[in-house]
């Protein structure tokens, strides 16, 4: 398990108090709290939490629980409600970060929703409607010189889903049966990572914190506190993880960076063990460009895109391709397309359920996109897809960041949204177009099928964008952030999820460009970064 001890500090309406007297208030206080709190998070999925980078372990970036945002509500609406700056810039370059989403927990100040972000060595929680600092946790953790470009400029951030629980469910059991024990609660000095420290079905979630040291850490999510000492996941320190992932017990985390003597790879740790066993998935001669995180499928099959490279000396490791890992971290399968991949910085797919067939779609040979089939990815040649669309890049031109949502919507129909940072090429008419695109921006596309064929048709594309975010999806609207760069400010976009229609911009509201920043969505709000460590909350105002 590494070592387990660790210096750490926390803020609360700006008092610095002692790890030990934060236990000994949590321990107090949560005899009170417990069954509120778990009664709350049973309902959370009513607003809509956002627990990990997408949203959701297949990354579909669809906030399904979102229902004031809607194509008629938008430009009425919507707009800027608050900006806080949280902790200082960092001296290295920036690293992927994405706001997480909390809603209805419970604190000594009262029911809060909360806005979890994090810099290299801070997490912050900050009120969702009034845009306050509520507490923040620092992590003492000394860590070796990193070399240059292998610093990560914010900490690794997921949340576990909120239970679902159903109160009114009786159990039937034969008259004079007695009720079964409930488990005792787990006591303190027993403690570990990912089991609830409560007995039976009542039981606080937690949050879970990938430090530079290669430490995984667990924070009771409504203050901060410690819940457990933390347990080593990657092998050293400096590894420079991007974006975690969490299915079952398991959580994943990919490396991409060759930092820290952390190989290049996928990591998988095991929390129903008290071992806490890690399996990885190394790749050393072709990165993976999972700036996100690697998408998981329900059964726990990891997929991610590689970059450029060559196998060397390890069969296993297929440059340029679409790899599917078991949950062991064994390769399963793989998809190259027949010929080269556009030049991509960063960029994960997404799968969801189709039917009855897990689907992917991802990056195919020179800027087009491959629908594929997660239980047999390129097919017995694993170089045939289910379906490939013509280029929507142009060929050779290179792509810092792309990614992708994933949406149904009233009429069952499929839609896939993919956020394109290069010229998109428009020469088909029967694709709506909104405007030129010689930066990029956001296309959306229908699965249709005939004959038993599945097929991804081109619908509309967006509006220019200078580096977009990986489009989110609400209720019939599309999130979409156009980052900028050191030449242009940020825009928010909200869009019409079925034609590309603008339904409202931030125009000129956010002053500076975004680097890396994910967006996340829940309850009427869209939340997200700049380079400047400024979080932004725009949407629909709390009524009051």
């Amino acid at each position: 398990m590494g070592s387990l001890g660790f210096a750490g500090q926390m803020s609360i309406g700006g008092l610095k108090v002692k790890n030990g007297l934060i236990r000994l208030a949590i321990g107090l206080c949560c005899a009170s709290v417990l069954l509120w709190s778990t009664g709350i998070a049973a309902q959370s999925n009513e607003k809509g939490d956002w627990n990990m980078p997408g949203g959701d372990p297949g990354q579909s970036g669809w906030q399904k629980a979102e229902s004031k945002l809607g194509p008629d509500s938008v430009a009425a609406n919507v707009k800027f409600l608050w900006k806080i700056k949280l902790g200082q810039l960092s001296k290295t370059g920036r690293s992927f970060s994405e706001p997480l989403l909390a809603s209805r927990l419970i604190n000594a100040q009262g029911f809060k929703d909360i806005v979890y972000w994090s810099s290299s060595d801070t997490v912050y929680a900050v009120d969702s409607e009034l845009g306050t600092l509520i507490w923040k946790k620092q992590f003492n953790t000394p860590v070796p010189a990193t070399v240059p470009g292998c610093s990560a400029s914010s900490l690794s951030l997921l949340t576990e889903p909120p239970p679902v629980i159903n109160f009114n469910a009786r159990r039937r059991t034969a008259p004079g049966t007695p009720r079964p024990p409930e488990p005792p609660p787990t006591q303190s000095i027993e403690r570990r990572l990912g089991v609830a420290p409560g007995g039976g079905y009542f039981g606080l979630k937690g949050m879970y914190v990938l430090t530079a040291d290669g430490m995984l850490h667990e924070q009771v999510i409504n203050t901060g506190a410690d819940f457990a000492p933390p347990v080593r996941f990657l092998p050293a320190a400096n590894g420079s993880p991007s974006g975690l992932n969490i299915v079952d017990h398991t959580i994943y985390a990919a490396t991409g960076r060759g930092c820290g003597g952390v190989p290049n790879g996928l990591w998988a740790i095991d929390l129903a063990s008290s071992s806490y066993p890690v399996a990885s998935y190394a790749t050393p001669e072709a990165r993976p460009l999972a700036l996100t995180g690697p998408v998981v499928a329900p059964d726990g099959t990891s997929f991610i895109v590689t970059g450029a490279g060559t196998p060397g000396s390890n069969a296993d490791v297929h440059a340029g391709s679409v790899v599917a890992v078991s949950k062991n971290m064994k390769v399963q399968d793989w998809y190259t397309p027949n010929g080269a991949m556009a030049s991509y910085q960063g960029v994960s797919p997404v799968t969801f359920k189709y039917k009855e067939k897990q689907l992917l779609v991802a990056p195919g040979r020179d800027g087009s996109l491959a629908l594929l089939d997660a239980a047999s990815l390129g097919g017995a040649d694993h170089h045939t897809p289910l379906f490939e669309t013509p280029s929507i890049s142009n060929p050779g031109e290179k792509h810092d960041w792309d990614g992708f949502a994933s949406w149904q919507d009233k009429d069952g129909t499929q839609w896939v949204f993919a956020s394109v940072s290069a010229g998109i090429p428009l020469d088909d008419s029967a694709i709506k177009s909104n405007g030129p695109t010689p930066h990029g921006g956001v296309a959306a596309f229908r699965i249709e099928e005939s004959n038993g064929q599945v097929a991804l048709r081109p619908v509309w594309v967006s509006r220019d964008m200078v580096n977009p975010a990986p489009p989110r999806v609400a209720n019939g609207v599309v999130i979409a952030l156009s980052g900028g760069d050191a030449r242009t400010h940020a825009t928010l976009y909200l869009l019409n999820a079925a034609t590309g229609a603008e339904l409202y911009s931030s125009e000129n509201q956010i002053p500076t460009f975004t680097q890396l920043s994910g967006v996340s969505v829940g309850d009427g709000h869209a939340f997200f970064t700049d380079h400047n460590n400024v979080l932004y909350s725009f949407g629909i105002a709390l009524e009051h």
